[in-house]
This record gives structure tokens, sequence and C-alpha cells, in this order.
């Protein structure tokens, strides 16, 4: 018998389903998705005009078209994703799907001779990375639970920062040397990897699908449990008194309401009599998740640093490419390495996630506005060509994204810290299947609103306002955020212990 079920596990199980395969995984598909987003921002400014043709007054205007597409794709997958990737058994399926969109994006972009196919081939990325990001992180959630979630975050951060580094860079240097393809070269390759690992990985809701509750001692974030009970198999004796104190803990509960699918459907009738319907079904089967999620102040105060920092990140890629060439006459190669500067400074989002969680996030996101606010009108002093003009504009741009990474990292850990905390305040909330999915959907619904606003809008104020006024009002606008965070976000996050006391806990209401 048991040698059957040794043979009917999935191929080297063990090493699949492990965290740091996990983790490898998911930072592997952040970092393709990033570099494939990086890859075109510095050659956008002269493929625009040596392949499709466009006049040189036509590029800003659509390079702005092309980033904002991106956010566009993003704003319509994340939520069809999250919601989908929180009711599936399998969260690998949807994060497959993702990939391929990729795939297709990439062939549209290294192919395409129109700005319609380049428009379409950017739609299609922007939601592709709906399911990176969604599935992905509710899949690291899910693994590394929320003790681990802020460094976790960091390290995804720091691998979105070396694809963003990567991409311009290469593309740029191959741009330069070479013909437009090889540019896309890399990515084929990168995509062909991340398939292989994508399929290759088992997640917690695809190694037993036929599990059904949970038993642990230990309290646990994950979907489900490594000490499941397969529903083939008796249960274990086990004194009547032992089965009611694990019936009654707090750990059951909250472990319960992150179960896999299964688990709700086929399996109420090997329940054990102390196992209760009440811990599986939110006590309010009305209210919807994303409403319970919008109803959280901490919530929107997470929403609105992920908007702030979108919008000004992909306003800067919309229009220094562009800005960088006329001001100093660079070609795509030399635009990269200056634009290298503020995608470097993501490499400490490790650093990030570990401060957030030592001192919380509050006071982090609000150090993030207090020193993005100044650095953005002081890019106005880059007005002139020079030695010095560039150097300043690079150091500008490391020590906003350092501000930047301030704000995202943080407001990503706070949104799994809420999450967490509406469980263990009223478990059973989010039923069994959880809410890491659909709230990172929020996340990507904020994130591409700001990634499609920001690229629209600075094109346009650039050239109608002009570059000093955009900086001076992107400036106010996130010294105006420092409130709302001030107000809203959670503060330091102290574990709970096992008897159900704290050592601290978040400020900042639910």
């Amino acid at each position: 018998m048991m040698h059957n079920e040794e043979n009917s596990k999935p191929f080297l199980l063990g090493f699949r389903s492990s965290k740091f395969f996990v983790y490898t995984v998911i930072n592997l598909a952040v970092f393709t998705d990033a570099y494939l987003y990086g890859l075109i921002i510095p050659i956008l400014p002269f493929a625009l005009v040596e392949r499709v043709h466009l006049r040189e007054d036509e590029v800003q205007r659509w390079i702005g078209l092309l980033l904002a597409a991106y956010g566009a794709g993003l704003i319509i997958g994340s939520p069809i994703v999250g919601w989908f990737a929180d009711r599936t058994s399998s969260r690998r399926v949807p994060y497959l799907i993702g990939l391929v969109a990729l795939a297709l994006s990439t062939l549209a972009f290294s192919s395409g001779h129109s700005t319609i196919v380049l428009f379409i081939g950017r739609l299609i990325q922007g939601a592709s990375s709906a399911a990176v990001h969604t599935v992905g992180l509710a899949i690291l959630a899910d693994t590394v639970g929320q003790d681990g979630i802020g460094p976790a975050m960091g390290v995804v951060g720091m691998s979105v920062a070396l694809g963003l580094v990567l991409g311009p860079m290469l593309g740029g240097i191959l741009y330069h040397h070479f013909e437009y393809f090889a540019v896309f070269t890399s990515a084929y390759a990168l995509v062909g990897l991340d398939f292989l690992f994508r399929v290759f990985v088992v997640t917690e809701k695809d190694s037993e699908p036929e599990r059904s509750i949970v038993k642990t001692n230990n309290p646990s974030y994950g979907t489900v449990s490594n000490d499941a009970v397969n529903p083939d198999t008796p249960f274990p004796e086990e004194p009547q008194d032992e089965m009611n104190r694990s019936a009654s803990s707090s750990s059951l509960r909250t472990s319960s309401t992150t179960m896999s699918t299964e688990s709700t459907t086929s399996t109420d009738s090997l329940l054990p009599p102390d196992y209760t319907d009440s811990t599986q079904r939110p006590p309010n089967p009305q209210r919807h998740t994303i409403i319970v999620l919008l109803t959280s102040s901490r919530m929107w105060a997470a929403l609105l640093g992920d908007f702030i920092q979108s919008l000004i990140l992909t306003g800067l890629e919309s229009i220094l490419p562009l800005r960088i060439k006329t001001l100093f006459g660079y070609n795509s190669m030399q635009v990269a390495l200056v634009f290298l500067s503020l995608s470097l400074a993501a490499f400490v989002g490790p650093v990030v996630g570990h401060l957030s969680d030592r001192i919380g996030a509050k006071i982090m996101v609000c150090l993030g506005f207090v020193y993005t606010a100044p650095l953005l009108i002081m890019l106005r002093l880059v007005a002139h060509d020079g030695k010095m003009e560039v150097v300043l504009l690079c150091c500008l741009l490391l020590l906003l994204g350092i501000a930047l990474n301030m704000i995202l990292t943080p407001v990503w850990s706070e949104v799994t810290y809420l999450v967490d905390d509406k469980m263990a305040e009223e478990p059973g909330i989010f039923g069994t299947k959880g809410a890491y999915a659909q709230a990172f959907g929020l996340m990507n619904v904020a994130y591409a609103t700001g990634s499609l606003v920001g690229p629209l809008m600075s094109g346009l104020l650039v050239e109608t306002v002009g570059w000093n006024d955009l900086t001076l009002a992107t400036g106010i606008l996130c010294a105006l955020c420092i409130l709302p965070c001030l107000y809203a976000t959670g503060g330091k996050h102290v574990q709970k212990n096992s008897e159900g006391g704290q050592n601290g806990e978040h400020s900042g209401s639910l």
C-alpha cells in the first residue's frame, strides 16, 4: 500500500515543491517579466523612427501610448487572474497561461513593423504580467508564510531590479551593435527557460489535490499543510481530548482559510465530528473578498503607495530616454547606461524589506515619499549638455530609485499582513481559499493604473508645460501622499506567539 502511494507521487516531488525551488521559480518569473518590460525602453526612440518610420514629432506620443498599453493590459488581467487563482485547485494553470501570453507579446514586438502590432504586443505583455505578479506572489505568500514575507518581497524586488537593469542595458547594446531582431534573442531564451521551470514546479495546491483537512501543531499560512490528511487513507487514531484541542485551536482555524479547493467539496463526509463547518465558511457569505479588502483603510493606503510609485516610475521611463537622447545627443547604448542608474537602486530591496519588518511599513513608506518629493523637483537642475550634468542626472536617478523602492516593497508586504490580520480577527472571513491572489490582484490594478496614467500624463505635460513644471508637479504630488499613508499604513508587525498573546501589533485601522 505504501509502495503504491510512493509510486503515485509526482517525480521528484520533494524538490519540486520545496521552498527553495518554488522561491527560485517565482524570482525567475518576475525577472523574466521585468527583463522583457525594460528591454525595449532605450531602443524605442530609435526603433520607432528607423523601423516603424514615424516622424520625430510623433515619437514621444507613441512611446507614451506603448508604455500605457502595458498598464491597460495589466488592469484588464489582474482582477480576472486574481479571482481565478483563488478559486482554482492549481495556481500553476493561470501561471502557465501568463507565460504563453508573454511569448506571444515577444513575438509581436520582435516581428512587428507597425504601431498597431507593437501596441497589441505591449497590451498582451501587460496581461501576462498580471499572472506573474498576482499568481506568483500568491504562491510566494503560501510558501514562505507571514513571518518571511517582508524579506521575500525584498528579494523579489531585487529580481525585478536585475531584470530592469539587464533588460535596458542589453537592449541598448544589442540594438547599437546588431540588428533589431538580435535584441529579442535573449528574450526567447529566457521565456523558454521560464517555461521549463514553471512546468516543473509543484505548488502546495498541486502536490496532493485530494487532501481534505489540515492538522498541524504549528500555525501555517500555506495553502495546505504538509500534514494534511489524504482522504484515501483512514484517519489516524488519537485521544479524543487531543482532537478537541486541535479542533478548537486558533492555528487550525487560521490555516483552514487557505485549504485547497477540493477540501470543501469531496471530503465533507470524511471530517471527524470535532471539525465543524463553522471554521470553513465565512461568517457573512454576502461579503465578497474584494469588498472586505476595500473596506480597510490600510488597503487603500497600500493601493495609493503602489499607484504613485508606478505613476512616477513609468512616467520617467516614457520621457527620460528621449530627453537623454536629445539633451546629450546619446545613442541607444549610452541612453541605456544612463537609464541604468534608476534601476540599480532596486537592489536594496532585501534591505528595505528587512527594515520594513523591523520598524514598520508606516515609517518606511512615509520616508520614501519624503525623499522622493525633493529628488523629483531637483531633476530640473539637469537642463544642459555637459559631463557634470550627466553625473548629476545619474546620482539623482540612483537616489530616486532607492526612494521609490522604499515605497514599493513595504506596501506589498503590508497587503500580506492585512490579509492575515483579517483572518486572525475574523476566522473564515475569506472562505476556504484565502485572499492572497485577490489582494495582489488589487495591487496589480493600482500599479497598472499608474503605469497607464504615468506615461500618458508625463508625455502630455512635458510637451505642454515643459520639463521643469512636470518635475515640480510630481514632487508636490508625492509630498501630498505622506499624510494618508501616515494615517492608515500599518505599523510594526510583530508575530503572535503560540499562546495567542502578542508582543506587539499593527498600528493603523483595518
